[in-house]
């Protein structure tokens, strides 16, 4: 038998100091503190491919957005989940229907994954017409897309919005 390695070493780092992203949900801005954990995006994109069970999906968009909201432990301080109890308030006195709440839990997987959430000023909408053999130049994007996702298209294509 083959030894395949060691695995989960690697963390992914973030500066407190860097810019957060952002969103708005009715009316209220939200800042993204957190980080999806990689295998919560492997079952989002199971869920998005019919490899796994809808509610399962769901699920794990619920905690995509759990993680994403929760401000991290820090020091002496514990992670801070306020964030994420004012969105679940704000979904359910408005009545946020499922398919709003699956635009922000995909946008939220695109923006961690590198993925555009929208497509770029003047692009044509579906698959890029560049080879995958093609070179990139060094202005590119320091947030490199997994090889893995380079098929998947941005859900504002899907939604047409």
């Amino acid at each position: 038998m083959s030894h395949l390695g060691s695995f989960g070493a690697a963390v992914r780092e973030t500066d407190p100091a860097a810019a957060k992203d952002t969103f708005e949900f009715f009316g209220e801005t939200f800042v993204v503190h957190g980080v999806i954990p990689s295998m919560l995006m492997l079952q989002i994109g199971a869920a998005a491919t019919g490899k796994i069970d809808e509610q399962e999906g769901l699920g794990a968009m619920w905690e995509a957005m759990r993680c994403s909201l929760t401000v991290p432990a820090a020091d002496d301080q514990p992670a801070d989940g306020k964030a994420f109890d004012r969105l679940y308030k704000l979904a359910v006195n408005h009545n946020c229907n499922i398919d709003e709440l699956m635009r922000l839990a995909m946008a939220l997987f695109e923006v961690q994954a590198g993925r555009p959430t929208k497509e770029p000023q003047g692009s044509s909408p579906g698959p890029s017409s560049t080879s995958p053999s093609a070179s990139t130049s060094s202005s590119a994007s320091p947030v490199s897309t997994h090889p893995k996702l380079a098929d998947m298209v941005p859900v504002a294509a899907v939604l047409g919005g």
